[in-house]
């Protein structure tokens, strides 16, 4: 990102109310180096450092503010600044990666655009209709699929989840799961390993239910790998956006498998 623009010349980060973004940086990060240069209020609900994680989230009226600079110092002292540009929520950036190296941007860009164009075609061959295509376009912008992208990656979770789990399983699956509440989302981030001697598992659609009126929520559901082999352990994510009267309510989660009750993972009981 930075290394390709001319000496003098200041990336910008493109933001926009109420868009998440996760900035993500070669080396460890100072907290308390990493601040808005601007005197004053500022755009952003919250703004936080966890180790080479950069996790800003704009509030309601971030595109009402002019263009401001965030000075970013990493842990060896090095500072680097990002200039916070205000758009509309369909340019906004939602995940960026950092590179200061010369040399790593261009076989970076590379990989990308190999791995973009696979993605792309498999897409195509894959939807099934107008509707599934749109979907697949509208998740390249939902900010829900993308922490659940984030969670599901084993360096951001190991610095974003934190406590004790709790444990989930039934004779076939087993699962640790943790809770996490960030810019306005709750996900829950399962630790999945499949105990069957000989069938896969795989993820079928995740649920978050209220506990009284089993009224379901939108959730995005992601798991990685797709298919577990047996003895395999993978991950799986739940992402909804936190409801503004969940407090003191409780909820039931679970992950749904394609092959009956016996490869179902429940917990109920929990908040949000």
């Amino acid at each position: 990102m930075l290394s390709e623009l001319p000496p003098g010349h200041m990336a910008e980060l493109r933001i926009s109310a109420g868009v998440p973004i996760v900035v993500r940086f070669e080396s460890e990060l100072d907290p308390a180096g990493t601040q808005l240069q601007e005197q004053g209020s500022s755009p952003f609900e919250s703004l936080d450092v966890s180790g080479r994680l950069l996790l800003l989230h704009p509030s309601s009226s971030a595109w009402l503010w002019p263009r401001m600079h965030l000075q970013v110092r990493r842990m060896d002292g090095t500072s680097l600044t990002l200039v916070l540009v205000p758009g509309p929520p369909a340019l906004a950036d939602v995940q960026v990666d950092v590179f200061l190296h010369p040399f790593s941007p261009g076989a970076l860009r590379a990989a990308l655009e190999k791995v973009s164009a696979e993605h792309e075609t498999l897409k195509l061959r894959y939807a099934r209709s107008e509707m599934e295509l749109a979907r697949y376009r509208e998740d390249e912008f939902n900010p829900d699929v993308a922490l659940a992208v984030l969670l599901l990656d084993d360096e951001a979770s190991s610095h974003l989840l934190k406590g004790k789990p709790l444990k989930v399983e039934n004779s076939d699956v087993h699962a640790l799961v943790w809770f996490i509440r960030l810019a306005g989302r709750s996900a829950y981030v399962f630790l999945v390993t499949n105990r069957h001697r000989t069938q896969d598992w795989t993820l079928l659609r995740g649920e978050i239910l209220h506990g009284e009126t089993r009224e379901p929520l939108p959730v995005i559901a992601r798991a990685r790998p797709s298919i577990l082999p047996p003895g395999a352990t993978g991950r799986a994510v739940l992402v909804t956006r936190t409801p503004p009267s969940s407090r003191g309510d409780f909820y039931s989660i679970a992950l749904r498998g394609p092959d009956g009750p016996e490869w179902q993972l429940c917990y109920s009981g929990v908040q949000l």
